[in-house]
């Protein structure tokens, strides 16, 4: 296809071009990049020093703190009292120091480029007219002589020629600066003293009624005693269960053998009920004193 510009607007085409500003202007986003980098780099490393030696500084200060609170109760599961065991612990046991991180950094550019450039160019040509009378002597009025006139035109022209190149673009940063979840300090320990409850499942029975099952039961046993094993007895057990009806076997407290026996059943009401095994969760407690137990029967 042949070149319809003409030349001088060929050469401004050539002019106005915004490509080496564009160039440069991705070398600019790239050390952009590259010092944020760095720059992040450089804070977070600040920042793991600080934390670091707030750690410690926490780790080798010493406070008189509750390092072991120790809870007794009674028979009957009420708080008897509460002994609190102090010695001196660095406080970090009980301070955490907060330990930051940037977990996100966002860069985004923007640029902008123009160039403009004109260029004019002006043709001129000439035009006039002339008169002339030729003669000697009196020849000029009376005798031979000659006359001449003659006459010329001409022209200018001026042509302009512009030619712009812009681009845009643009450059946005953001950061996120947050709290690591992942660093921690363990907290003490709580002793807690007191009469131990246990569960103990027994016994599965079938209900039938003229060669139908219509029911199933499950006897559960539970044991109350003291921390050395000894029995305790005449105490009454809340039970809680889920979903399950159950009944006492006994008088309803704890025997001699600190041992209270209840029973648990399932009632089948016609014979499309389901009669597979399911499971319950039971509760006993005592005041503050409480134990569970998943069965199933």
């Amino acid at each position: 296809m042949p070149d319809l510009l003409p030349p001088l607007a060929r050469a401004l085409a050539e002019d106005a071009n915004v490509s080496d500003e564009l160039r440069g202007a991705g070398i600019a986003f790239g050390t952009l990049v590259e010092r944020t980098g760095a720059a992040v780099a450089a804070t977070q490393l600040q920042l793991d020093t600080s934390s670091a030696a707030t750690a410690s500084a926490l780790a080798a200060t010493l406070v008189n703190v509750i390092a072991v609170r120790e809870q007794v109760f009674r028979d009957d599961g009420t708080l008897d009292h509460v002994t609190n065991h102090v010695r001196p612990l660095p406080l970090i046991s009980f301070i955490d120091p907060v330990f930051y991180q940037w977990t996100s950094v966002r860069l985004q550019g923007e640029f902008y480029a123009r160039e403009f450039a004109a260029s004019s160019e002006t043709t001129s040509a000439y035009s006039g007219s002339n008169f002339g009378l030729f003669g000697s002597g009196v020849s000029m009025f009376f005798g031979p002589g000659m006359v001449t006139s003659g006459s010329g035109s001409g022209s200018s022209t001026t042509t302009t020629d512009v030619s712009t190149d812009v681009s845009l673009g643009r450059i946005r940063a953001s950061a996120l600066l947050e709290p690591r979840d992942d660093v921690g300090i363990p907290k003490p320990n709580q002793v807690i003293r007191g009469p131990r409850l246990a569960l103990i499942q027994g016994e599965i029975a079938d209900v039938m009624d003229g060669g139908d099952l219509v029911g199933r039961t499950m006897s559960v046993l539970l044991q109350y005693s003291r921390r050395n094993g000894a029995p305790i007895a005449g105490k009454a057990l809340s039970v809680e269960s889920s979903g399950v009806p159950w009944r006492h076997l006994g008088s309803g407290v704890t025997d001699a053998a600190g041992q209270l026996q209840i029973e648990l059943r399932r009632d089948f009401l016609d014979e499309d009920a389901d009669t597979a095994p399911a499971s319950f969760v039971i509760t006993a407690r005592i005041g503050l004193v409480s134990n569970s137990v998943t069965v199933t029967f």
